[in-house]
């Protein structure tokens, strides 16, 4: 089975994005899946959001627009990671 081009795009968001948040937290990566929740498990306030999406636009050469953020894009990391994958692909 092979991947098409938006689930590998996705796949390499997540994996960014669990890297740059083990490094914001000071955590091992392994203890972060697409899964976990932003604020509930990992603990990360606003001002930890904001320093991801920072991390993440320099990371993969993309920007955000505050305006198309919701606030269930911030449930999961999966789900900021599907919302960052649409950021990119736009």
């Amino acid at each position: 089975m092979t991947m098409n081009g938006s689930q590998q795009v996705g796949t390499d968001v997540t994996a960014t994005m669990i890297a740059a948040l083990a490094q914001l937290l000071n955590r091992d990566a392994a203890t972060i899946d697409a899964n976990s929740r932003l604020f509930e498990d990992l603990g990360i306030d606003s001002t930890g959001v904001l320093e991801l999406l920072m991390q993440l636009e320099a990371e993969l050469d993309v920007e955000f627009d505050a305006e198309t953020l919701e606030p269930n894009d911030f449930e999961t990391v999966g789900a900021l990671a599907a919302y960052v994958a649409k950021e990119a692909a736009a």
